[in-house]
């Protein structure tokens, strides 16, 4: 039965074509939310399609969020202050906190039930649910460790990893702030992921790379050393669905720009990106600034600069990580011609 606009009063009638009105918003609403739901897996979907050995992905699906980058968004540590410390610390499910000597390498049973530190066997609590470690590197310090599947991971100064005790889900997952090398132990039915901020992570099947992925950094880069990487970045924002990708051989390295959202991939000596596991920093052909900037991590100093740097001209030269900073300047000093102060007190070495 159809309503008789004749006969109603104006009063009834203003109120029949408001909720008309209201209803016909309502539906057009519905069918826009529809659209985008679908638009929006579409993204996530290009994002997915061609994965290879190890794939670098930033996902745009909030809801996506793993169980482990639930734990860190959860579980945030003062960087100041454990960059600043002077001890490697190993953060154990029960948050009970162990401090890790220098030369000490982490390392767990096949079980992640029991893990050694220092010559000394902790045991950990079995658990049915996922039970995470954290490893906290302040500047200054280096960390290796050994987990439960065989994957050997190195830590760079100012780094946190999180990782589960044993892996005992499909995937295998860690989450990485900083800087680390990975040896990861070949398992094609368990794939290994390093998750990082900004939702990026790295797929992982079996080889050997470096991920560099300081929050300051203008950069997140990635080195391949041995094996095969597919490099896939999907660019921010909800109407753009644009994917970059390529592929990586070893000696390559794929730098994404944060800021420009673009993939840069080139063909260079990687070696000296690994060298810091080996216990020196060797650099070849770069810029003073990022100089200072990894030196200011691996040696807990900070640089004040009174003299003007050129930002083209490029150095070359290598620091073995035990040397005491007096040793440091000089070969500043001898490598780029500038004088170099080192106050000990304020840990600053000024640039003159």
């Amino acid at each position: 039965m159809y309503p008789n606009f004749k006969i109603l009063p104006k009063k009834d009638k203003a109120d029949l074509k408001a909720r008309i009105a209201e209803s016909i918003a309502f539906e057009k609403q519905q069918t826009r939310r529809k659209k985008l739901r679908i638009l929006s897996w579409s993204v996530a979907a290009v994002v997915f399609v061609g994965l290879g050995l190890i794939t670098v992905v930033s996902r745009q699906e909030q809801n996506e969020i793993s169980p482990i980058e639930q734990f860190a968004n959860s579980n945030k540590t003062d960087r100041t202050a454990f960059e600043k410390s002077d001890e490697i610390k190993l953060v154990l499910s029960n948050q009970e906190s162990v401090t890790v000597g220098d030369s000490s390498t982490i390392a767990y049973d096949a079980s992640g039930n029991k893990v050694k530190v220092n010559n000394k066997q902790i045991k950990q609590t079995k658990s049915l649910e996922a039970q995470y470690n954290t490893v906290l590197v302040p500047y200054g310090k280096r960390a290796q460790l050994s987990l439960a599947d065989g994957t050997l991971v190195w830590l760079n100064s100012g780094s946190k990893l999180i990782y589960p005790t044993s892996f005992d889900k499909d995937t295998r997952e860690v989450f990485l702030e900083g800087e680390g090398i990975f040896d990861v132990a070949h398992n094609a039915a368990k794939p290994f992921f390093v998750k990082a901020a900004n939702n990026y992570s790295v797929r992982v099947l079996g080889t050997l790379f470096n991920v560099s992925c300081y929050a300051k950094d203008a950069k997140v880069t990635t080195a391949l050393l041995r094996g095969k990487v597919q490099v896939v970045y999907a660019k921010k924002g909800f109407f753009n669905n644009d994917t970059l990708q390529g592929i990586l051989k070893p000696g390559m390295i794929a730098a994404l720009d944060k800021k420009q959202q673009t993939i840069k991939t080139t063909v260079q000596n990687v070696e000296p990106l690994f060298s810091w596991r080996k216990g020196y920093y060797e650099f070849s052909q770069e810029k003073l600034p990022l100089v200072l900037d990894k030196l200011t991590r691996y040696y807990n100093v900070d640089f004040v600069m009174n003299k003007k740097v050129s930002h083209t001209e490029t150095y070359s030269g290598a620091f073995k990580l035990n040397d005491d900073l007096d040793k440091v300047v000089k070969t500043l000093e001898a490598t780029t011609g500038f004088e170099f102060v080192y106050n000990a007190e304020t840990r600053e070495i000024t640039i003159n």
